[in-house]
């Protein structure tokens, strides 16, 4: 039995055929790295913004800190930091203590603070043909007893 090389050289085109089936999960794979690496990196922003303003709403220190000081806090923490793709949402920032909201004025009561963002993906949903929601919630709750 003779092996006919010719008949495999006459197959012009097959890499580029291979390739244009390959491409796209390569790019699905790629882009899939980043944005989710994108997405943890904000969830952890998120987690240090909420310990932040808890913090900050704890340490003793006079005059009090109120909850509008504690919520400006975390804004400025999560508009330093956060990896957004210029879109502008703000985290939604919710602050209580015991069962009021506001900050410390007792010493030993313990301050909740609740950091949410929604965070938008920005090209994984449409390449992966709707098996990605377009945006995820991140949320991030730090309680903290006042000093």
């Amino acid at each position: 039995m003779k092996l006919n090389f010719n008949a495999l050289k006459k197959q012009n085109g097959g890499t580029a055929v291979e390739f244009a089936i390959i491409l796209p999960l390569l790019l699905l794979f790629a882009f899939g790295i980043i944005e989710w690496s994108v997405y943890l990196f904000d969830d952890h922003i998120i987690t240090n913004a909420s310990r932040a303003g808890a913090r900050h709403g704890v340490i003793q220190g006079s005059p009090r800190v109120s909850a509008d000081e504690i919520q400006a806090r975390v804004l400025s923490y999560t508009g330093s930091n956060l990896v957004t793709f210029g879109a502008q949402n703000a985290p939604q920032v919710n602050v209580k203590v015991g069962a009021s909201p506001g900050g410390c004025t007792i010493k030993g009561d313990e301050l909740a603070v609740r950091v949410n963002y929604n965070y938008t993906f920005l090209l994984l949903p449409a390449l992966s043909a709707g098996l990605v929601p377009p945006s995820l919630t991140i949320s991030a709750a730090t309680v903290m007893r006042c000093e």
